[in-house]
């Protein structure tokens, strides 16, 4: 299984050069299938304790499910699983074409299914794998033994759904690149994704099973996190006909323009973590380089040419400190940990006496020397403009000798970092611009303006009937519900330390309402109400630890997970009236 866990991810990775929630959430599925982000395996097997990543790097990497499955090495399963099809409209919501024009045509949405661990009256479980290509991390969820979900299925006697996103990797109308047209967008909504999964359920069927599997007859259990971890939530919601629980793991429902306090948790994490010093020297040297760029024009030329090389100078201050941000973007998958990409090897390199070798004190080097050597250190880390070229698609030199094609203000090219600009530009906000304040841990360079500057570059011609100026998160906070959103049968997992929990309902922002939490099974049918939420906080724990077991993993993970079986056994005892006490799958 070791091989296709390693092929499937570099499959995940090409193409992942950019910055925003996107390449984040390919980040979050490298780490549940025990990954760093380079692909390489967090915890190497006795078996073949190295790896060669190059060389794998070098194989013709499948992208498509049917060639990957064949890719599967030491594989239990009987014939591979590939992927499937349905046809949905494209607008769920209008009349059909032989009642109105506005009928918009169809479009083929694709899933995978393991049906091997069903049981006569299991329920139907759908994972959604959310604003990505489900395709190199489909067959991991429904077929390796360390796959969480596989273990949920069969512990339940179910069958297994991987579910593919509209206008995300196979599952589009159009093809999406830089050139498709703002208005192949229109019906790229969250609602409109939803109502997808709504109609793909009441046709499922299986040749396999001799049972009726529409959600009139079977449960089906909606799981996902982070976007998915809403869209879970969402469907319980709106359409708790079709989806009877769900398990919403770091789900930030609230959408928000604003959310330069994503920062606020990694200010926390890294100080409980012992890496306090490191947060301070971090804020030493983006305060300075913020006073250069904005009183002394040639020096920040200067600074600009020693981070990423010649040619560099020639970026806005804005853009710059997007390059700056990047040593944050792998804490909600790995928190310190990422290999080379990880902040505890750059922590290291600022916390570490290149001529004495000693360590920081905690307040940090700052203090004693300086806020310029903190900056002179950071630019000397030899990875951060390799990882800068790496997240934001450029080719900065490096080096203050060699010119470079450095531009950091390019449009995304990669299809489902294009898609998901569309809906957080249009929908969702979560604009992750500087946390001015006592914790500062970015440029204010990073502005909310600049934010807004990053969904108009990637759209520029889009017409504001679609388009609009900025979010319009009232909207979807109305439509959804935002922070009060409380269906029944749903439980809601996050992590002390996830940037992500900051516009969850179990948020422990200061803006945030203040909930209680609790481990008591609800009633299955009743909400808990506004202001008690079933679920639990994992201690230590960033974005959907929950759902990983291998690799950067809480001993609240486990706990977290049985918590869920525990509720869903409940719940299940009572589907349809027909049944008291807990869940047993009926035997075939």
């Amino acid at each position: 299984m070791r091989s296709f866990t390693i092929i499937a991810a570099l499959a995940l990775l090409q193409g992942s050069n950019a910055l925003n929630m996107a390449i984040q959430r390919k980040f979050d599925l490298l780490a549940d299938m025990g990954l760093n982000p380079d692909g390489t395996p967090m915890d190497a097997p006795s078996d073949n304790p190295t790896i060669d990543i190059a060389s794998i790097k070098s194989l013709k990497i499948a992208t498509t499910a049917d060639s990957v499955s064949l890719s599967i090495a030491g594989s239990r399963e009987p014939t591979p699983i590939r992927d499937e099809y349905v046809e949905l409209p494209i607008d769920n919501f209008a009349k059909s074409k032989h009642q109105s024009f506005s009928y918009h045509g169809t479009f083929y949405n694709r899933y995978w299914v393991n049906s091997r661990a069903y049981k006569a009256g299991g329920p139907v479980f759908i994972y959604d794998v959310g604003e990505a290509n489900a395709g190199p991390n489909a067959l991991f969820r429904l077929q390796n033994d360390r796959s969480f979900f596989k273990q949920l299925v069969e512990e339940f006697g179910g069958i297994g759904i991987v579910w593919e996103h509209r206008f995300y990797g196979n599952s589009t109308p159009t093809p999406v690149d830089v050139n498709t047209p703002a208005e192949a967008f229109e019906f790229l909504t969250t609602e409109q994704s939803l109502a997808d999964v709504e109609r793909f359920a009441k046709q499922f069927s299986r040749r396999e099973i001799n049972a009726t599997l529409t959600p009139d007859k079977t449960p089906w259990i909606f799981v996902g996190g982070s976007y998915p971890g809403m869209r879970a939530a969402f469907m319980r919601n709106m359409y708790p006909d079709t989806i009877y629980a769900a398990w919403a793991s770091s789900a930030p429902v609230q959408a928000s323009i604003d959310q330069s306090f994503y920062f606020e948790p990694i200010w926390r994490g890294m100080n409980a973590k012992g890496w306090g010093n490191c947060t301070r020297d971090i804020q030493a040297a983006v305060r300075y380089m913020d006073f250069i760029m904005d009183t002394n024009p040639r020096r920040a030329a200067e600074l600009k040419q020693q981070f990423l090389g010649l040619g560099a100078e020639k970026n806005s201050h804005a853009t710059f400190a997007d390059a700056l941000t990047t040593i944050f973007y792998l804490w909600q998958s790995y928190g310190v940990e990422g290999g080379e990409q990880g902040l505890r090897g750059f922590c290291d390199w600022m916390e570490t006496d290149p001529k004495t070798q000693r360590l920081a004190p905690k307040e940090g080097w700052a203090r004693w020397k300086g806020a310029k050597w903190t900056v002179e250190r950071w630019a000397a880390y030899k990875p951060f403009a390799s990882n800068v070229n790496m997240f934001l698609e450029t080719e900065c030199s490096g080096n203050a000798s060699v010119t470079g094609s450095c531009d950091l203000n390019k449009s995304f090219t990669d299809p489902s970092m294009i898609a998901w600009t569309w809906q957080y530009c249009t929908q969702w906000g979560y604009f992750q611009s500087a946390n001015l304040g006592p914790h500062q841990l970015i440029s204010h360079h990073n502005s909310l303006h600049h934010q807004h500057e990053i969904c108009h570059r990637q759209f520029p011609h889009a017409p504001p009937s679609l388009f609009p100026a900025w979010p319009n998160t009232a909207r979807t906070n109305a439509v959804f519900g935002g922070w009060y959103a409380r269906p029944s049968n749903t439980y809601w997992s996050n992590g002390e330390f996830d940037p992500w929990r900051t516009l969850s309902p179990a948020s422990a922002e200061h803006f945030a309402p203040r909930v209680r939490l609790t481990r008591s099974v609800p009633t299955c049918g009743r909400s808990t109400g506004f202001w008690e939420l079933f679920g639990m906080v994992l201690a230590d724990a960033e974005h959907c630890f929950d759902f990983r077991t291998s690799g950067v993993e809480v001993s609240d993970g486990e706990v977290s997970r049985r918590l869920f079986s525990r509720a869903l056994g409940e719940w299940l005892g009572c589907w349809g009236g027909k049944r008291g006490g807990h869940w047993r799958p009926w035997r075939s």
